[in-house]
């Protein structure tokens, strides 16, 4: 079975389709095995792989356009021990992101807007994780993070209260948004910046989490 970390939010706008890109850039850059599911109809990170700069596959698989059942499946027939997937902000996606998943990584702006939709998230989280006998572990990650504005210095106090794991920090930076023009990594034309250290931060979480080892074979 593969090994699935879903990038989920009920809200838009937070940034799931640029974590769920790059971090699977990352994780393809050191193991090799990865492949990503489009699973939100408006296919942002099919777009981002239109150029063929990266290195993994992309794949779209929307969850609202068959029974779960059956994109439960299809999921299950992709060709990689690694699959990454980025959700679309409505229940049903989130429902069928979540029932497969391994990890789920739910990105949070400094929003009040924000931080209560990945409460809202969390509760539905928790709800699978009550119907499932694998474990389904989370991950709040603090992402577009300005820390010179108050509410950026005060995010990580407001998530505490979430009571759930928190990732690095990801900043609010130029190089997430040329990337997506560039149809390309932050690690491919900025390595070795800010940009490119947070991403590799939260891979590094990540493997940690599943055990994985550069270029290992990955079981669940």
């Amino acid at each position: 079975m593969p090994l699935v970390i879903s990038v989920a939010q009920r809200k838009g706008g937070v940034g799931k389709t640029t974590l769920a890109v790059l971090l699977a850039a990352e994780l393809d850059r050191r193991t090799g095995v990865v492949g990503l599911v489009d699973a939100d109809s408006q296919a942002s990170a099919c777009h981002w792989a239109e150029p063929g700069n990266l290195s993994f596959p992309v794949y779209q698989l929307d969850p609202e356009t068959r029974p779960v059942a059956e994109w439960a499946k299809l999921m299950r027939q992709i060709p990689h021990q690694i699959i990454v997937v980025d959700s679309a902000p409505n229940d049903r996606v989130l429902g069928a992101v979540l029932a497969v998943a391994n990890i789920v990584l739910m990105p949070c702006t400094p929003s009040g807007l924000d931080i209560e939709a990945t409460a809202r998230t969390l509760d539905i989280v928790r709800e699978v994780r009550a119907t499932r006998r694998t474990a389904l572990r989370a991950m709040i990650v603090p992402n577009r993070v300005d820390q010179r504005t108050l509410e950026g210095q005060q995010l990580i106090e407001e998530l505490d209260t979430l009571d759930e794991e928190i990732g690095p920090m990801i900043g609010s930076r130029s190089a997430y948004v040329r990337a997506v023009a560039l149809g390309q990594s932050v690690a491919d034309f900025a390595g070795g910046t800010p940009a490119d250290l947070e991403i590799k931060m939260l891979a590094d979480l990540v493997m940690s989490w599943c055990g994985i080892a550069p270029r290992q074979r990955v079981t669940i």
